[in-house]
């Protein structure tokens, strides 16, 4: 039984456009990769429960990002262990001889989780020529454990230094990374250690990808990290509030390594919210598109979910640039397959103004400070609000808590988010509710903030006061 009582279940929480599994548990995106026009995304799923459980690859494709149909489970767990997160690699010049130029294989690169009470983590391999059947690597571990406890999560990108392959993966405090020619055989090249700048802790789910900039190519260096327990709140900030956050460096890689150039005085957060963790990036698309886990290891396993028992949802994929600002670079978004939809678009006038559905969108001008706030009949409300130096994003009373004590917590509820654009400057902000997830891209997309919510009947009313242009259109 859960130490926690078991949340009401009023109406349907299933979002409309964001990913969530056909039924029961996922948490991270894995081995998404982009190939022929269709985007793959693979996901920690366990398909017999609700809740966390020995882990297989579950598999969906999209042609928009939006509207995805679910095939058959990828990857199950095999005498070697059950199968944590990973990549894919489109092999498109067959360079691992597990396909055929006619038929380039699509590779994944995963994490072997032994669950013969050790919990030894090696990396393994497994291939498909029709991108939906895989059959394990005979040759398997491919990269065997060196004796670490925390040692998974390989991400497989093109190094251009190198002329190969090369992958990422965490191994406690810090990173490694390895390179191949052949996608099979792979030689240690380097390693990267969190928190000489940022967040310290053990390292999980990490990715590497270079993005343009007025100056040349920096290379981003995304780490999802669990902070020591004693770490946690020293600071009662949006820094270190929660066991789990993901956070990124900015700099360059010299084919061997990442170097932080960049030498932050502040961590760099992916998302300032409770509810984005384990992101990475699409394989084999050339602009940067990413997907994280829209919930939280604090509460992710108590969660409201629908009659299904689904549990477990995905952010919408943003696009990712880099910005150079006062402070240096950082890392900007907007929602990638949205165009459509912001198409149909239609202002609202400040005041209070009626809602038609629990899944829209709105586009938002910030002239000056202001405030959104979406009520229903409970007296519940979910508030977004802008000041000259912060936005906050407050769910304290935005409906169910009583679900998880840290769900519940104060420091989890309310979210306050430095701004990166002067009071003076005139700023875009993106808001998507859709039913039980709000993401929130503000300041021209610098300061992102995502966050569950499960309102006991639908937000009926929407409020906006201040000075902000807003502009409201469905996704349903």
């Amino acid at each position: 039984m859960s130490k926690f009582p078991q949340p009401k279940e009023i109406y349907d929480y299933k979002p409309v456009i964001h990913f969530v599994p056909p039924k029961n548990w996922i948490n991270d995106p894995n081995g998404m990769v982009y190939i022929d026009g269709k985007y793959h995304l693979f996901y920690q799923h366990y398909p017999l429960a609700p809740h966390w459980g020995p882990m297989h690859w579950g598999h969906a494709v999209s042609e928009d990002l939006l509207h995805w149909k679910h095939l058959p489970i990828a990857l199950y767990p095999d005498e070697l262990g059950c199968i944590f997160s990973g990549s894919c690699v489109y092999d498109k010049d067959n360079l691992s001889g597990l396909g055929s130029e006619e038929k380039p294989p699509l590779l994944a690169v995963f994490t072997l989780h032994s669950m013969d009470g050790k919990h030894t983590e090696h990396q393994g391999l497994a291939y498909s020529t029709d991108y939906e059947h895989f059959e394990k690597f005979y040759g398997n571990p491919i990269i065997p454990n060196p004796g670490q406890k925390d040692f998974r999560d390989p991400k497989v990108f093109w190094n251009p230094v190198r002329k190969c392959y090369s992958l990422v993966l965490a191994a406690g405090d810090h990173v490694e990374f390895y390179a191949s020619h052949n996608l099979k055989e792979w030689e240690k090249t380097g390693e990267f250690k969190a928190g000489v700048h940022g967040l310290g802790g053990i390292c999980e789910c990490p990715d590497c990808f270079p993005l343009p900039t007025p100056d040349g190519d920096k290379w981003v260096l995304v780490i999802s990290m669990i902070l020591p327990r004693e770490q946690i709140g020293v600071n009662n900030d949006v820094y270190d509030r929660m066991s789990h956050i993901t956070q990124y460096y900015v700099g360059d890689f010299d084919g061997n390594t990442f170097h932080d150039t960049e030498e932050a005085d502040i961590p760099l957060l992916l998302d300032y919210g409770t509810d984005n963790y384990a992101a990475v990036t699409f394989q084999n698309l050339e602009e940067k598109v990413m997907i994280g886990w829209a919930d939280n290891w604090d509460y992710a396993n108590f969660a409201p979910s629908d009659g299904n028992g689904f549990r477990g949802k995905m952010t919408l994929a943003r696009k990712t640039k880099l910005v150079k600002t006062a402070d240096g670079y950082r890392l900007a978004y907007s929602f990638e397959g949205l165009e459509s939809l912001r198409a149909c678009s239609y202002p609202l006038p400040c005041g209070e103004n009626r809602l038609r559905s629990q899944s829209f969108g709105l586009k938002v001008t910030v002239k000056g400070p202001g405030s959104i706030l979406l009520k229903n009949q409970c007296g519940e409300v979910l508030a977004i609000k802008v000041t000259d130096s912060e936005i906050i994003v407050d769910r304290t009373a935005a409906g169910q808590n009583d679900f998880s004590e840290p769900y519940a917590h104060p420091a989890y509820g309310r979210t306050h988010a430095p701004r990166q654009i002067s009071k003076q400057q005139a700023s875009t902000m993106e808001i998507i509710l859709d039913k039980c997830i709000l993401e929130v891209l503000a300041d021209d997309g610098l300061v992102p903030v995502t966050a569950s919510v499960y309102p006991t009947r639908p937000y009926e009313k929407i409020c906006i006061t201040g000075d902000l242009e807003v502009e409201y259109y469905s996704v349903d």
